[in-house]
């Protein structure tokens, strides 16, 4: 299995089709609450529901068209991250991720968007790497906020969830300002 050790706590890793199981588990439980800012959710109402989004992030990864990974916490599935969308003109793409409820606040995602951010930066040779949530997901502007990206602005009414539409917060990082900044996170 590809995997990436963040640190003691925490590894990134491919989705495998074995994982379906615990995977969908994971969602189902949260599905109140990451149904919030995450449509998808609504989608998967069952294994067979995530099976073929596991193939499509294998699919994505073998074509070079997006990196999805697994976040394994202490040896348990605790939520996904990726980069998605490479654009290979500009050399850049967009962070994805959700966390679920048990594994909130103990600092993981902000620890597995920095590894995230050496990846692309390191192995894929990305130029630029950015975040959009919605700006009331305060935990996701966290996120982005504690990883050092810059806020380029908020796009009013962007995103359309559940309640309707919610302004987006678009937040970027680029190649040449990671190392410094990963240095002052330190």
């Amino acid at each position: 299995m590809f995997s990436y050790k963040v640190d003691d706590e925490i590894k990134l890793a491919l989705p495998r089709l074995s994982d379906v199981d615990e995977l969908y588990a994971l969602i189902d439980a949260d599905r109140d609450d990451l149904g919030r800012f995450l449509p998808w959710v609504d989608h998967v109402q069952s294994i067979d529901d995530e099976l073929p989004a596991i193939q499509n992030d294998l699919n994505g990864f073998a074509a070079g068209t997006s990196l999805n990974l697994l976040i394994w916490y202490h040896g348990r599935l605790a939520g996904k991250i990726s980069l998605n969308k490479f654009h290979k003109m500009n050399l850049e793409a967009d962070i994805g991720y959700f966390l679920g409820k048990s594994f909130r606040g103990h600092g993981i995602m902000t620890r597995a968007v920095q590894a995230l951010l050496d990846i692309a930066f390191d192995e894929y040779g990305l130029h630029r790497v950015y975040l959009e949530c919605a700006a009331d997901n305060l935990p996701s502007n966290g996120v982005a906020q504690r990883c050092g990206m810059r806020i380029e602005g908020t796009l009013h009414s962007r995103l359309i969830l559940k309640d309707g539409y919610h302004d987006c917060n678009h937040y970027a990082v680029l190649a040449e300002e990671w190392p410094d900044i990963k240095a002052s996170l330190q």
